[in-house]
């Protein structure tokens, strides 16, 4: 048997042809990938902040104006942003693992499989706990929160 027969069956993940494979190794890079691609955005968006700062710099000699300050800095997302943020995770996360364990039943039920897939299963409750959590992160962090929420939203109000 030759090293190509062994990699074009590897059953225990369901590969069983070169293009499985290569499908495969794609979705594995993927988190490399998003990683490496958010870290250029982050240092182009730096760079480019660093030359509007020295172009400001030399033609103010030396002083910059606050204003140039404010508008290159990102704007800071506000709290209720963030937990609007989880809320949204929880929501989404949650109706993905409930539609994941949906989906392996049903499959089931209709017969399309003999026995429970229990790797779908258990994944789909994995992501429905993570949506869970999100959700008890949101309402925990909402009532926690309160006061810093409206502190903000009146400086918010102040400002204009």
């Amino acid at each position: 048997m030759n090293t190509m027969s062994v990699l074009l069956t590897m059953y225990p993940w369901g590969i069983d042809d070169l293009t499985g494979l290569i499908a495969a190794v794609l979705l594995l890079s993927l988190p490399i990938w998003i990683a490496i691609l958010v870290y250029r955005h982050k240092v182009n968006a730096t760079n480019k902040c660093t030359q509007v700062i020295l172009t400001a710099l030399e033609k103010n000699e030396g002083s910059l104006p606050e204003e140039l300050i404010k508008s290159i800095n990102e704007p800071k997302k506000s709290i209720k942003e963030r937990l609007l943020g989880k809320l949204l995770l929880g929501i989404l996360c949650s109706l993905a693992g409930l539609g994941l364990i949906i989906a392996v039943i049903v499959e089931y039920c209709t017969g399309a499989r003999e026995y429970l897939d229990a790797d779908f299963l258990a994944i789909g409750l994995i992501v429905m706990a993570a949506g869970v959590a999100f959700l008890v992160y949101y309402f925990i962090g909402r009532r926690a929160l309160q006061a810093e929420i409206e502190a903000e939203e009146r400086n918010a109000k102040s400002d204009l």
